[in-house]
């Protein structure tokens, strides 16, 4: 069984050079000012600026954990709507990609994530003709693409579990998955169960992998997880788009406790990349990918 990645060699572009504007001078305004105003002024000064000028987008520590009250308008259902609005097009690009024969992987894609899907997709569809995936949180289906592309030589059997909305966008734009809009899918088994950044925006979410565990035959994979290794499991606010949802950034010990009191061993890890920073969080995040096997 081979890996391929649509025929052709995968090129990473250099990252730009830097970009200098006047505000790299040596004698801007900060600079100039900074030496002759006392720290503890300068301090307030630069909190007040972030508490006040915040950016559209923006991630803060929420101590009041999933009971955190949301602003007018925020909510899950606003947010995965504004969020199927802005992701359909990437996923018509990577469709049309993989139709064409055209390579799979480019730099504007997140790399890690890919790449990690492909070797653990290898990892269950080995000596298989026929692997099941089950993808929890899986947009509008583009990993069955990516199997596809990375695995032609194998059937896969791709269902994929998502709010009824997003759910319904990706029945138009991937037919051939097998879609679900609640968690009745967790009640048969698969080869590979996968959570693709999703598991902090389940409020259950010990539950849900616990039943995750036991609907997989072979492999549980988390992708693109959010998480820390010295703070416990906490709940931020994610503002996008104007839109403000609550997300939980795992302790990633917490995580593999509760997987292997379930049933699976851990066996490998992945680091996927810089987590947007969080304003007042106990320890900033990284990205990571966890898989499990029975």
């Amino acid at each position: 069984m081979s890996i391929h990645t649509g025929g052709s060699a995968v090129t990473v572009e250099p990252l730009e050079g830097p970009r200098y504007t006047a505000l790299d001078n040596p004698m801007t305004f900060k600079r100039i000012v900074k030496p002759i105003v006392p720290p503890v002024l300068w301090s307030i000064g630069r909190e007040l600026k972030q508490r006040l000028v915040r950016p559209a987008d923006h991630l803060a520590f929420a101590p009041d954990g999933w009971e955190t009250p949301l602003p007018t308008g925020g909510g899950s259902e606003e947010f995965w709507s504004r969020f199927a609005e802005r992701g359909r097009g990437e996923c018509e690009a990577l469709i049309a990609r993989v139709r064409a024969e055209h390579p799979v992987l480019t730099s504007d894609d997140g790399m890690f994530s890919y790449i990690s899907f492909g070797y653990v997709l290898a990892l269950a569809a080995r000596q298989k003709d026929k692997v099941t995936v089950l993808d929890y949180g899986g947009k509008f289906g583009e990993y069955y693409w990516l199997a596809k592309a990375l695995v032609p030589d194998v059937e896969i059997e791709f269902h994929c579990k998502e709010l009824p909305a997003i759910a319904a966008a990706g029945r138009s734009l991937t037919p051939d998955v097998i879609w679900h809009t609640d968690d009745r899918c967790l009640d048969r088994p698969y080869d590979l169960v996968m959570f693709s950044a999703s598991l902090g925006y389940l409020p259950d979410w010990k539950g849900i992998l616990r039943q995750a565990v036991q609907g997989t035959r072979h492999y549980l994979y988390l992708a693109d997880l959010p998480s820390v290794r010295d703070a416990p499991t906490f709940v931020i606010t994610q503002r996008t788009a104007g839109v403000t949802q609550l997300q939980y950034l795992f302790n990633r010990s917490e995580i593999a406790d509760t997987v292997q009191r379930a049933g699976l061993r851990l066996t490998r890890e992945f680091t996927m990349g810089v987590h947007a920073r969080v304003a007042n969080a106990p320890e900033q995040p990284v990205y990571a990918g966890v898989l499990f096997a029975r």
